[in-house]
């Protein structure tokens, strides 16, 4: 045991045995779930040693041989199932080139990862998913990410399925009613990054950017959807293409839609796999977010290319070179495609989710040390992910766009085909701007956490700030002295000068006090700490500052810059240090906030405060959501229901935010009614609703549905007529509030009829459904074997997250007393944020809950918003 967690696997293979080129067979048989293969491993031996161990889990080995200078010689195979490994002992010492030659068998997993079975539509795949370390449930190899080799892939087939992998095929051979399918060698890769997919799947037409072909492969029907994800991925690697100054380095680029996939997609080396809802898009029904979505993490899977498999980090504690990279260019590159989609603005939806997980105690740095594989898997988060991007960015802002692609491109073109760490990249950072990054980047990147920067005026008349800066945390209970920190911040200060000019400035701050000089000689009318909230960093402004700012809302502040500021306004609530009044304040003056990503912004809070802070079906919670829809009704009922002819994407998003706001937390009723009409003539005819609202319509409905509607929506996703609609009407199944629906739906789970990839997410949304919560909690306790096997490991943790939806101090109790008896290695750190965020909401509430009501209470009675 060990910090409260289970002993779990660290075992790291020696360094003095090394791969140099895979010759790997499969031969999967879909009417049985097995498959065997037989793999030959050309190793390099740097001393003499008489035994040879490398990766295996869950593969029976039939056979083993080590070829050596013409000789075979026949080791003793040496199972290491603790170790996920197995050693050959040798009867002597080998030294130089060998040849590893092991035949093995397996089961098509049904977990997602390893090689795993899929049943779609009548129809069976098999489909790999290897990352962090799941090659080893597919084959004996070398299974860390700096063993970088050569493949070569054959696959044996029964009958005309399609046969994928990472190169191009080479050649095909058969023999009956067999064909084996032989590719192309591979360039140097990690052994995580290999692709085989096999079954009835039909390719889009061939789209070529220069030499390279683009095709998007599906299960059969769903041609018709493929436009967008082969327009997207060509837009996307000629950006791609001039910003690392290196042409693709793969033979041809697959993206591939998996019917039953975990993550949202996977970086394979020329051969990229998605859940279908991010490939296949129908433009006619999909929303815009849906759109903007799947062009995101097309765009990041496309960065990896370089980023990730020509350049691979050494071991997985460095992850984030690869994850946050990816983010921060993903936007980069759709921003420059689409920039009419604001996509910068859509960044500080995940930048809030990173300081909100960064601000509690149980966070972690982006570099986090991984001693085993459960830590290397807890690590894909938004600490990785999000602030990782969110630090790149602040890098890219202090060395200038240019230099930092100088940087980047030295650091690629070093490391090209092999594998780096964190320090590289800050040494041709370093070497393209002449300035010491690492100083600055090493700080963000080891510490956990994240400053709150305290602005102040010097004094009257003058254009002086003070400037404090120590680490936030959420909780109010945290003692001063843990909350000593520096960090070198990019501070970027803008403000309001008397003559109605807007001006902005740059520092770097390095101490715990400080001052800074604006231009001019008079205090500025207002002033805003995170100008164009590239900072990762929550601001305090002074009330007066505040109150300055809120007053010429929106022309003070961009529209991310009015979404980083109800972030930080809530976040000073959420910690103790502002009260819930001076957040109302906020959304008092944005009931006509032109942009959807600042309503969305509002949207979060609102719902906690309903959620979490005022009790159910009390006066308050009554008076909360009538004072919601006073705020934004009337900009909702202007906005209409339909769109008008040629109506810009901006405003058929905000009228959908105003949908979310209006309708599913204030829950007004007239607009649950006229929702539930519009649900009717939709499920006619999909064209009968606007896209970007069909989301908050199907949700809105099921909240009042029976089980007549229940089947109708059941009908839905049988018949889906695309991923999106599939995944709103199955989502949408979780947010019916009849008990007998409710309990319908957790026997679909059992019953396997919710998808393996949508189990955890089905299960998230009932427990935000306030009258499915306390059954869901039982059954999943009560189910824990049979549902442990349906939630593959990256979605644990999410389901755990989940659980502080619970509310009460008991479920606390019972998370940790359950989860203690059936410990989950990979989402230790989720259950510790997960308790910590039971305490921190109960201690919300404590603190709030009187003062929202008192609040509510006065603005009901006619003596206006207490200040």
């Amino acid at each position: 045991m060990r910090g409260g967690r289970r002993a779990t696997p660290s075992f790291r293979l020696p360094a003095d045995v090394t791969p140099a080129e895979y010759d790997v067979h499969l031969e999967p048989d879909l009417a049985s779930g097995r498959f065997a293969g037989r793999v030959r491993i050309a190793v390099d031996v740097a001393r003499p040693r008489a035994t040879v161990t490398l990766h295996a889990l869950d593969l029976e080995i039939t056979d083993a041989v080590v070829l050596l200078g013409g000789r075979a010689l026949v080791p003793r195979v040496v199972p290491r199932p603790r170790e996920q490994a197995l050693t050959l002992r040798l009867p002597q010492p080998i030294s130089g080139r060998a040849i590893l030659d092991l035949g093995f068998s397996g089961v098509l997993g049904r977990q997602l990862r390893g090689f795993y079975a899929v049943e779609s539509e009548g129809r069976r795949y098999a489909f790999t998913q290897l990352e962090a370390a799941d090659a080893r449930r597919v084959f004996p190899c070398f299974d860390e990410p700096s063993f970088k080799a050569r493949f070569r892939i054959a696959v044996t087939v029964t009958g005309e399925d399609a046969v994928l992998s990472n190169a191009p095929v080479e050649s095909e051979e058969r023999a009956g009613n067999k064909r084996t399918v032989r590719f192309a060698p591979t360039p140097p890769l990690s052994t995580y990054l290999l692709a085989v997919a096999v079954g009835p799947l039909e390719a889009s037409a061939v789209r070529r950017l220069g030499a390279t072909p683009i095709r998007v492969w599906h299960a059969p029907g769903k041609g018709h959807l493929t436009e967008f994800g082969l327009e997207a991925a060509v837009e996307t690697l000629r950006r791609l293409e001039e910003y690392f100054a290196i042409p693709y380095p793969y033979g041809k680029l697959d993206l591939v839609a998996v019917p039953d996939f975990e993550a949202g997609a996977m970086e394979n080396a020329g051969a990229v796999f998605f859940r279908e809802t991010l490939l296949l898009l129908d433009p006619s029904t999909v929303s815009l977010q849906e759109t903007k979505r799947a062009a995101e993490v097309i765009a990041h899977e496309l960065a990896h290319m370089w980023y990730g498999d020509l350049v691979t980090m050494e071991w997985w504690d460095d992850l984030w070179l690869n994850e946050a990279f990816a983010t921060w260019m993903a936007y980069r590159v759709v921003d420059d495609w689409r920039p009419d989609w604001r996509l910068w603005q859509s960044f500080e939806h995940d930048r809030a989710g990173a300081l909100a997980l960064d601000a509690l105690s149980n966070t972690h740095p982006i570099y986090a040390r991984v001693d085993d594989v459960a830590q290397a898997t807890e690590n894909f988060d938004v600490i990785t992910y999000e602030k990782g991007a969110a630090v790149v960015r602040m890098i890219e802002h202090y060395l200038g766009p240019e230099t930092f692609r100088e940087g980047v491109r030295r650091y690629i073109d070093r490391h090209r085909e092999g594998n780096a760490v964190a320090a590289d990249l800050w040494s041709a950072l370093e070497e393209a701007s002449g300035r010491a990054v690492a100083r600055v980047a090493e700080t963000w990147i080891r510490r956990p956490g994240f400053p709150l920067v305290d602005l102040r005026p010097e004094g009257r008349g003058c254009a002086r700030l003070r400037v404090r800066q120590q680490r936030f945390f959420a909780d109010p209970r945290v003692p001063a002295s843990r909350r000593r920190g520096r960090w070198p911040i990019p501070l970027v200060v803008k403000w309001g000068g008397g003559d109605g000019e807007i001006a902005l400035r740059r520092f770097l701050v390095n101490g715990a006090n400080g001052r800074v000089e604006l231009d001019g000689e008079r205090t500025p009318r207002w002033y805003f700490g995170n100008a164009g909230a590239g900072g990762f960093y929550r601001v305090r402004h002074d009330p007066k500052t505040t109150a300055a700012l809120l007053a010429e809302l929106p022309a003070a502040l961009t529209a991310v810059e009015r979404l980083a500021l109800v972030g930080d306004q809530w976040a000073l609530v959420r910690s103790g240090a502002s009260t819930v009044e001076s957040f109302l304040a906020v959304p008092n003056v944005l009931g006509d906030e032109p942009d959807a990503d600042v309503l969305d912004g509002i949207a979060g809070p609102l719902s906690v405060l309903d959620d979490q802070v005022v009790d159910p079906g009390s006066l308050a919670q009554a008076a909360l959501r009538s004072w919601i829809a006073e705020v934004f009704g009337p900009a909702f009922r202007a906005a209409g229901w339909s769109p008008r002819p040629a109506e810009p994407d901006a405003d058929r998003l905000r009228r959908s935010s105003l949908l979310r706001l209006v309708g599913l937390i204030a829950e007004d009723r007239s607009v649950a009614e006229a929702a539930r009409e519009r649900l009717d003539r939709y499920l006619a005819d999909r064209s009968a609703l606007e896209p970007n609202l069909a989301d908050p319509v199907v949700s809105l409905a099921a909240r009042t549905g029976d089980e007549t509607l229940y089947e109708r929506y059941r009908g839905v996703v049988a018949g889906a007529r695309t991923p999106q609609e599939r995944r709103r009407f199955l989502l949408s199944l979780a947010s019916f509030r009849d008990l007998g629906c409710i309990r319908r739906t957790l026997e679909a789970i059992l019953a396997g009829e919710v998808p393996t990839q949508d189990v955890a997410f089905v299960l998230m949304r009932l427990f935000s459904n306030p009258a499915a919560r306390e059954s869901t909690w039982t059954f999943l306790t009560r189910n824990w074997a049979p549902l442990r096997e349906r939630v593959p490991p990256l979605m644990i943790s999410r389901l755990i997250e989940s659980t502080p939806a619970l509310r009460e101090a008991r479920y606390a109790r019972e998370v940790a007393r359950f989860f203690h008896a059936h410990p989950v290695p990979e989402a230790a750190r989720a259950l510790k944020q997960a308790l910590e965020l039971f305490r921190l909401n109960a201690e919300l509430r404590r603190r709030a809950g009187r003062r929202l009501a008192r609040w509510l209470a006065a603005r009901s009675d006619g003596a206006g918003s207490p200040a």
